[in-house]
Order: structure tokens, then sequence, then C-alpha cells
């Protein structure tokens, strides 16, 4: 019996035994849930991550295709400036439910009527809108060589002559230095010591500026010790490296690099706690109006490297090189494209008789006599100027008192065959300009004076004139058609017309009330075809012919050189990818130059402003079905007030 009741116990422990079991099991079949749980989260969050990284990307390559186009076609598609139907929540993966929908987006600060940095449009940032470093230095290399002496015309190696060139010189000596420091000098809370100090970091020479810093005076003294660049930078990041340039004036208050001020960086600048400190922080900015506080979005937002200007029509045709050596084809080539034997005969003609017009002084002369206009108060420099003028005029200009129109029946006195002896400078060159013809009679049989003096040849004034209404007439056509070198590219210019109000104040010879009525010309809505091109200035009347030749080599209306900021992103996950790439069209096909990633700064921006595409569940909707349709988002409506039309492509 006793046996009995013992051996009844037992199924009561094999009970609790098997719920343990049980439990057990349990516990691990929920763990291995949650496991896989977790595993998918994991796997659909690093899927949607590589497919909005892949809409990044796609981005890049649909710039580089919009940037294939010719600059006509780039306008008649909604330009790059702010084109919500090309570059705002363009649909890469339709579908009808957002998680899965991923888009992308090209977003750029905008600039307002006052040439401000505000709110933000959907298009690209044109390189040429900023300075270009390399340009300013090589500005700054030509002046200081001497180059002003050279460009003046009768130098014949007379002792009158060799007095220009020495004047020349001298003033170059005098004024040329300062270029490049007065440009940057115009971006806000820039001092001297650093803007010298930016120059002697990339320049080629050893020499310090001024106020400038060169390895021996003051990189080899720092832990580690670092060389100078003296040669190209790799991005405008490489800055940091210079003295005086700290985090907080490179990229000011833009912290998340969005080249647009969120609600907490406008805070911090509005209550003076410095860029990159923690939430909370007490205000330690300098109320001192002498000490230069941090531009908004930095320095980088006006400094470039990488700006060039591809060298062809604006229909993505070559131009015509109207310095090249074959005469004869050259004349047969400007007859066709210009569709004027009084022009191109013009032109042809200029190359073997030619004066250009003005007053012999150079462009690069002029150029550093605007520039230190201001800080001229006795007029020393004017007076230099004038007495070159002269001394040039003396050795150089023919009598034009004799002088008659030109026509192309007399291109007949030129023999073509023998080359041309006299190169342009710049298509502006040929305004006001003269001919004389190597000897003998005029097409009306009457005699002329050559520029020695001697009755050799007829003289014969340009059909290029300067003023306005002509100007206005043959600008558009010749700055289009028609250049004076082979280069695939032109580097490093300003445009005017995107640029913003501290660039335009900072050119030489642009005074405070010129820049004022550029930038209310630039929204006025004109949509003149001089415009396109920067000599719109002389036309309109805010530049005298001469003042626009010798900014000539600083300013352009073009560009095509872009900095791309990219958002790809799934609608409704918070999967991104924000990508930075700088594409340049100014070769034979759009390359990238620049890429790197920026998600770890944020996506940037949200939704809403990014843009939803409510239709792409469609069928056939997509990048390429999508790509003309509108935008869709309360998005699409910023930055429509922000600076349009006026040439702006």
């Amino acid at each position: 019996m006793k046996r009995r009741k013992q051996s009844g116990r037992r199924p009561a422990f094999l009970l609790i035994l098997v719920v343990v079991v049980l439990a057990m099991a349990s516990l691990a079949a929920l763990n291995f849930s949650r496991s896989m749980l977790i595993s998918h989260a994991s796997s659909r969050f690093s899927n949607a991550r590589l497919q909005a990284r892949m809409c990044a990307e796609s981005g890049a390559q649909s710039v580089r295709l919009f940037l294939a186009y010719p600059r006509m076609q780039r306008l008649a598609l909604g330009g790059t400036w702010n084109n919500p139907a090309m570059f705002q929540a363009m649909n890469v993966i339709p579908d009808s439910l957002p998680e899965r929908r991923g888009n992308f987006t090209i977003i750029a600060p905008g600039v307002d009527e006052f040439g401000n940095y505000s709110s933000l449009r959907y298009g690209l940032q044109n390189e040429s809108a900023k300075l270009n470093l390399m340009t300013l230095v090589q500005l700054d290399e030509l002046a200081s060589a001497g180059g002003t002496a050279s460009a003046f015309a009768g130098g014949d190696g007379s002792a009158d002559s060799q007095a220009v060139a020495g004047l020349a010189s001298d003033m170059t000596a005098e004024m040329a230095p300062s270029l490049a420091t007065d440009i940057l000098m115009a971006l806000p809370g820039m001092t001297e010591e650093v803007a010298d100090a930016i120059l002697d970091f990339i320049d080629e020479d050893e020499e310090p500026r001024v106020y400038g810093a060169e390895f021996d005076d003051y990189y080899r003294d720092l832990q580690p010790p670092y060389k100078p660049v003296n040669g190209q930078l790799n991005s405008i990041e490489q800055l940091l490296l210079v003295r005086g340039v700290t985090p907080a004036m490179l990229f000011g208050y833009d912290e998340n690099r969005n080249g647009f001020l969120d609600q907490n960086e406008l805070t911090k600048m509005n209550t003076g706690i410095p860029p990159g400190t923690m939430p909370g922080a007490l205000p330690t900015m300098s109320a001192d109006p002498e000490v230069a506080q941090p531009p908004p979005l930095g320095w980088a937002a006006y400094l470039t490297i990488h700006s060039q200007e591809r060298n062809m029509t604006s229909e993505g045709y070559e131009r015509i090189n109207i310095n090249s050596d074959d005469l004869e084809t050259l004349y047969s080539d400007l007859v066709e494209v210009l569709g004027n034997e009084d022009w191109a005969s013009f032109i042809v003609a200029y190359r073997m008789g030619g004066r250009p017009g003005g007053d012999g002084t150079s462009p690069l002369m002029r150029l550093a006599s605007m520039a230190t206009s201001d800080a001229d108060p006795d007029g020393a420099m004017g007076t230099q100027l004038s007495a070159l003028s002269g001394l040039s005029a003396d050795n150089a200009a023919p009598d034009l008192s004799n002088a008659e129109p030109w026509t192309a029946s007399a291109l007949s006195a030129f023999d073509l065959s023998q080359g041309g002896s006299v190169k342009f400078n710049q298509i502006l060159d040929l305004y006001d300009a003269s001919v004389s013809a190597p000897g003998g009679q005029a097409a009306n049989g009457q005699a002329g004076n050559s520029p020695d003096g001697s009755d050799t040849g007829a003289v014969f004034t340009s059909p290029f004139t300067s003023l306005p209404l002509d100007m206005a007439n043959s600008t558009p056509v010749l700055m289009d058609l028609l250049t004076t070198v082979d280069a695939t590219a032109i580097p490093g210019r300003i445009n005017i017309m995107e640029c913003p109000q501290e660039i335009l104040r900072g050119i030489p010879g642009l005074a405070d009330e010129v820049v004022d009525q550029i930038l209310e010309a630039r929204v006025d809505g004109s949509d003149s075809e001089t415009r396109n091109f920067e000599t719109w200035l002389a036309v309109e009347g805010y530049l005298t012919i001469d003042e626009m030749r010798a900014l000539l080599p600083l300013v352009t209306c073009g560009g095509d050189v872009f900095k791309c900021q990219i958002i790809g992103y799934m609608e409704g996950d918070a999967a991104f990818s924000r990508v930075e790439t700088i594409v340049s069209a100014a070769g034979d096909l759009p390359q990238i130059q620049f890429f790197r990633r920026l998600d770890h700064l944020g996506r940037g921006f949200d939704i809403t402003t990014l843009g939803q595409r409510f239709d792409a569940g469609m069928p056939g909707m997509g990048l390429t079905g999508a790509a003309g349709a509108p935008a869709m988002g309360a998005g699409a409506a910023m930055g429509a007030g922000a600076m349009p039309p006026g040439g702006i492509q």
C-alpha cells in the first residue's frame, strides 16, 4: 500500500516538468519570433536606405542628362534656376504605398530681389555665381607679372612706346596686387589678414603678401607643421588649413549644410550663440561691431574652385575663332554664320590692319584703375592712367578725320592669303575700331592715313559702334557665335545674373549705385536677348564700353558647372540619402567632378518640402514619365518669389 501511494505522486511532478518545458519552448519561440521581426524590420530599413541611395544617385545621373542639352534647350525645359517640374519630387520607384515610393529632389538656396541668400528653390547652384579662388590667383599673377604693358596698341619699340610700357609696369606693381584681395574683402566677415592668407595658401610663390602667411611665417611652427598647397585645391574644405579660417567662418550657422538656416540655426544666430554649440548654451558672441561675426551660410556659399563655361554657342555649336590663321576660310565661315558681308569682311580686315576701339589703355590696366578709384582720393592713379592713355594714343591712334565707313567692297584692298598679324584680345575690340588698308587707295579712290602717319592706305571705321542701339543689335550675335580662343572651356568668370550681392559689390569698378541698378534689372522681368550676355551692362548704359572691356574677363551670364544637393527619400519611411555633387558640362559630355554623402548631417528637409507624388502609383509613372509632370506637395511654391527670369538659365 505504501508503494502505491509513492508512485501516485509521480504524475504531478511530470506535469510540472511538462509545463516548464512548454514555457521554455514558448519563450524560445517568442525570442525567435522577435528576432525574426527585428531582422525583418532591419532588412526593410536597409532595403529602404539602399533604395533611397539609388534614388539620390539617379538624381545625379538625371542632372548629367539635363546638362547634356545646349543652353537654349535647358531654358526651354525650364532652366536650372527654379524648375520644380524637373527637380522636385522626381519619382524613381512608383508605388501606390508611400513607404514603397521613392523620389529624389534637388534643392538649393535662393536669392531674393536684393541679392541676399533667402528661402529655397528647386534647381542647381551655378558655380559661376561664386568667386573662383584659382581665377583670382591667376588674375593677381598676371597683373603682378606686368601683363598690362603688352596690351597697348602701337608698341613698336620706339622710345615713346617703351615709356608707355614702363609706366604701365609701374602702375601694375602699384595697383594690381590688391585686386584679388579687394574682391575677397567683399565677403561678409572677411578681413585683410584672412584674405591675404587664403591667397598665399594657394598661389605658387613663397613670398607672403602684406598681411598673408607662408610656410616659414606660420605653418612651420604648427604641431604638426604642414606646407601650404601652393596650387589647385581639392575642395573648399581645405581652406580650414589656412591661418584664420575657422569652421564657424567657413560654414556659418548652416550646421547641417543644407544651404538654408533652419529654425534652431536662426535662433542661434539671432541670440548670438556660436554655431556648433549644444542646445541651451548661453550667448558668447562679441557685441563689438569691429569683431567679424560668422556669415549666416559661411564663406563656402560664396567660394568655388570649379566654375567654367563651355566655349560653345547657345544652341550647342562650335564657335568661330576670329584669331584663326587661315583668313580666307575665316571669311567664308563668317559670311555663312553671320549672314552679313560687311561684318564678316571687317573682321578679317581687322586681322591685317586693325586697331581696337577705345583710348589704347589695356583692359587689365583700366580694371586696376577702377579697382583703386575709391581708395585714391587724390586722383594719382587717374593722372597716371590719363598720361598712359595719352602716350598710347599719340603712338597708336590713327587720324580718323578722313576715315570712311567700312563696306564689304573695301576688302578688295587686302590680300587674305598673306594671313593676319593682328590678334583680337576680346570680341569688344571690334567696337569703335578702325582698319588701315595696306596701301594704295580706298574703295572710293581716296587715300588715307596709316597708324604711323604716312599716306599708305585708307582708314576705315568699324561697322560696330558703341551706340546702345547698335550694340543691342550686334552683341547677342557676336558674343554667341564668335570667340578669340581655341579652348573648349572658359574658366572662372562671375555670373552677374545669379551671384549674391556681396560678390557683385566686390567686382572692381562697380559702384554701389550701379550694383543696386543691376539688382533691380535682374528682377524686372525682361526677356531681352541682350540679357543672355554680360555685355548688356554696356547696352543698357550701366557701364561705358571701356569699362565693359575691362570687366569682360571677370563677368559672364553663363556657366556650365553646377553644384547639386540631391535628397533621395522614401515618402512614407524615414529612409533617405543626401548627397552633394558637382557636375561639369564644360566638356564634350557632362561629368561628375565631385561627389560626397551628407547622410551624417541628416535629411535636411521634411517630406512636405521635398514633395510627394500621389500620382506615382499610376501605370507608366516613374522617372521617365514624371519628368515633365508638375511637382506635387506644398513645397512647390517655395522659392517662386526668389530671383527669377532676367537672363537666368
